[in-house]
Parts: structure tokens; C-alpha cells; sequence
């Protein structure tokens, strides 16, 4: 990773937790600790394979079909909440971010991708609240491009994974709409979310300008509540 340019520790840390869970489910199979990175290094990332073998799932019956289609949803580091669960603004913001990482020529879709997905949502809440706190949402562009910069040419992939602190920050979205007694996931717990797992480029970002993790969830439960 160093090799390729990316030198932030907080990116880093995101791409190096990305691989180590695949190595680690490799290694629950029966490999090697050697032939599990080998083969996560190769495959992280190239969900082709695995499309194709759902495909072929079509004639199952529908329980095992629903198993098979989670656990490849899973590997494919897809948010582990069925899709149901989000708006349709958060669902477009998570294309978004997917459309950022390629952007950035990313083979992942990070916090920071997710984040600028958000700020590009056309339901506009997420840039309404970071304005609010006198964030402009060009800066947070400014600021993640100096932080995570651009990957090799042609290294990025049809369809990016997310990285575990992606998945950690929806799943913690999916609980506080629960706490509010909110039946969907939005744009403003998906921020939450990103808030508070705290360790992804996004929250990093945010708080180095200025943005005060408790004051930002009584601006997001201002609108999330309104």
C-alpha cells in the first residue's frame, strides 16, 4: 500500500483492516496464513466470481437462496442491513460513494467515499447540517483529496467493497435509527454513523474542522426528528 503511494496512517489503518478480515476468513477455510494473504491480496476487492456462482443459485428454494445471497452480500462488503432498511436518499448516497472511490481510483469504498456521497445526495440535508456549523462542503472535499489523494490508473474495480469501518458506521446508522424509533435508515444516521466510529477519514476530517461530534448530533437530530 505504501508502494502504491497511499502514506496517511489513517487510511493505512482502514485499507490494512480491510485486509486483514479477509485474510482472516480465508484462513477459517483451512489455508495458511501465507496461501490466505496471497489469495486476499489477489481476489480483495473482485466480487466477479462469486456474482456468478449467485447466478447459478437462481433454482435454489427460497430459504437457502436468502442464506446463500447474505453470506455473498457479506463478502462482497455490502452493508450487512438489507437494502430495505435505507431511504432512497441513502441508498443514492451509497452509490455516490461507490462512484466517488472509482473516481479516486480506490479499490474500497472508505468512510471518507461514503462521506462525499453524502455531501453530493441530492436531498441536500448532510451539506445543510455541516453549513450550519460553518463547514462548506467544498472544503471536506478539499480536505479528503489531500489526505487519501488519488490511486493507481486503472486500479479501480467495478464494484469496490466497503471497508470494515464502512460496515462498523452503518451498522451503528441502522442503531440509531432503531434508538429513535425510526423504521429506515437516512442520510443523517448514515452521518452519525460516520461520527461516531470516529477512526475512519471521514471522522477525522470532520473534527479537524472543527466539527464537534455531540453538537453535530443535535444539529442531525434537529432534521432527523423535524
Amino acid at each position: 500500500m505504501r508502494a502504491a503511494g497511499v502514506k496517511n496512517p489513517v487510511v493505512l489503518d482502514e485499507l490494512e483492516s480491510h485486509l486483514r478480515e479477509d485474510v482472516e476468513r480465508r484462513m477459517r477455510s483451512g489455508v495458511t496464513a501465507e496461501q490466505a494473504f496471497s489469495m486476499a491480496v489477489e481476489s480483495v476487492g473482485q466480487p466477479v466470481a462469486l456474482q456468478n456462482e449467485f447466478a447459478k443459485a437462481a433454482a435454489m428454494n427460497g430459504t437457502r437462496l436468502q442464506r446463500m445471497k447474505a453470506a455473498l452480500l457479506r463478502c462482497l462488503g455490502l452493508p450487512p442491513q438489507p437494502p430495505s432498511l435505507f431511504t432512497a436518499d441513502a441508498r443514492e448516497s451509497l452509490q455516490l460513494g461507490r462512484k466517488e472511490a472509482l473516481g479516486f481510483h480506490h479499490d474500497f469504498i472508505g468512510t471518507e467515499h461514503v462521506l462525499l456521497g453524502l455531501l453530493e445526495s441530492e436531498d441536500g440535508s448532510v451539506r445543510a447540517i455541516l453549513q450550519s456549523m460553518g463547514v462548506d462542503s467544498k472544503i471536506v472535499r478539499k480536505e479528503i483529496e489531500k489526505i487519501v489523494g488519488l490511486g493507481p490508473s486503472g486500479r479501480s474495480i467495478a464494484s469496490p467493497p466497503f471497508t470494515p469501518r464502512v460496515k462498523k458506521a452503518l451498522e451503528i446508522a441502522a442503531a440509531e435509527a432503531r434508538a429513535l424509533r425510526q423504521t429506515h435508515v437516512g442520510n443523517g444516521h448514515i452521518l452519525l454513523g460516520l461520527l461516531k466510529e470516529g477512526g475512519g477519514v471521514a471522522a477525522v476530517v470532520l473534527k479537524s474542522l472543527g466539527i464537534n461530534r455531540d453538537t453535530a448530533r443535535a444539529e442531525i437530530l434537529k432534521v432527523l426528528l423535524a
